[in-house]
């Protein structure tokens, strides 16, 4: 697999305590963007955004995954990751 040009995942999505915006951090607690809160009505668009931008990692992870084992006819394993990557990123959905 080839080196990884970002920080290290997993990331994750975090409200502050007050729910007035959130941050996507590494594990070591690195902020990776700051979300700030544009109101009630575009609630449910910055989750989904940061539920993107936290799951950037594992797709490109899924993705590399993808171009390595296309040569060698063994996609399966890749594909399921693809999928599961971006399952999260829609909130644990299909």
């Amino acid at each position: 697999m080839r080196v990884k040009p970002h920080t290290p995942g997993p990331w994750f999505y975090n409200r502050d305590e007050g729910g007035i915006h959130g941050h996507v951090i590494s594990t070591g607690d690195y902020i990776i963007c700051d979300l700030p809160d544009a109101g009630d009505a575009a609630a449910p668009q910055t989750e989904a955004n940061a539920r993107l931008i936290a799951v950037a990692p594992d797709l490109f992870d899924a993705a590399m995954r993808v171009i390595d084992r296309w040569s060698s006819g063994d996609l399966a394993g890749a594909i399921r990751a693809l999928d599961a990557a971006i399952a999260e990123a829609k909130g644990g959905r299909k």
